[in-house]
């Protein structure tokens, strides 16, 4: 299925190929700061090298994208790009000067990110709560944004139900999304925890977690019914001795009810007597 455009306004803000590098100007490498909106959080060290050898042999190809900030410029998108200019001993480095909100900066961040397939899914699913909680925007608007159906939106926003140790775990890509959806289905963090240990320990793949899931529901079904089982038994038991007679506990899914048998019309009254406490 063919993915739709990704967000309103990325494209005027990051160059495509046949634009002019003359177009942006040349800023002092030390007076950009992080964009404090990043939802990228982790950098992958040799891929990052690799661009700083790039930089060294044929300099900052694309522009970064950067807005204005009382302590010189902030970032909006083309952290790695800044990040492997200090490290390549460059003084300045070409950007496009933009103006743009709090709310376009996080945005913008996001969808050069996702168009990149930069963030990992709690890097994702963290970003779009932001969007929601400090932007109040919709699961439907966020998806209209990043170009995303609002179920895989509300599916990143779920991860961060979860433990912290296990979207660490999902962050260094220990578990993939596959096995965070099976984790969820549990019920406590406890098992989650417990479940996630024994993934990584045995490198179980998502059929085998899910497959696993579903197992431990249906002993779960299985437990709770015999304990019920036990309960009535032992409560049939009682009932019988207190009233010398069979007695019959029937439990349907809302309702239940109870038979005492009687044999004689003074067998009757005899449970009845005992009803009253007479």
């Amino acid at each position: 299925m063919q993915r739709r455009a990704l967000g309103k306004g990325l494209k005027a803000l990051i160059p495509v190929t046949d634009e002019k590098v003359g177009s942006a100007f040349e800023i002092a490498v030390e007076d950009v700061r992080p964009n404090r909106y990043q939802p990228r959080k982790i950098f992958d060290d040799v891929k990052l090298t690799e661009l700083v050898n790039s930089i060294r042999e044929k300099g900052v190809v694309q522009p970064i994208i950067v807005h204005k900030s009382d302590s010189g410029y902030e970032l909006i998108a083309g952290e790695r790009r800044w990040r492997a200019a200090q490290k390549a001993g460059l003084n300045k480095i070409p950007a496009i000067i933009k103006e743009v909100s709090s709310e376009e900066s996080l945005e913008l961040a996001l969808i050069e990110n996702i168009q990149r397939e930069n963030l990992n899914p709690i890097e994702e699913a963290r970003a779009y709560h932001r969007l929601s909680d400090e932007f109040y925007q919709t699961q439907d608007d966020i998806a209209k944004k990043v170009g995303k159906d609002r179920s895989s939106v509300a599916n990143f926003l779920r991860l961060l139900k979860l433990p912290k140790e296990i979207q660490d775990s999902i962050s260094n890509e220990e578990l993939t999304m596959g096995h965070a959806r099976a984790l969820l289905s549990l019920d406590s963090a406890k098992e989650q925890i417990s479940l996630k240990d024994r993934i990584v320990k045995r490198k179980m793949s998502v059929r085998d977690v899910e497959s696993y899931v579903n197992k431990s529901r249906e002993t779960k079904k299985e437990s709770s019914k015999k304990r019920v089982d036990i309960f009535k038994d032992r409560l049939e038991g009682e009932l019988q001795r207190f009233f010398g007679t069979e007695v019959r506990i029937l439990k349907g899914r809302n309702k239940g009810k109870v038979e005492i048998t009687f044999y004689t019309d003074e067998d009757l009254e005899r449970i009845i007597d005992l009803i009253k406490g007479e």
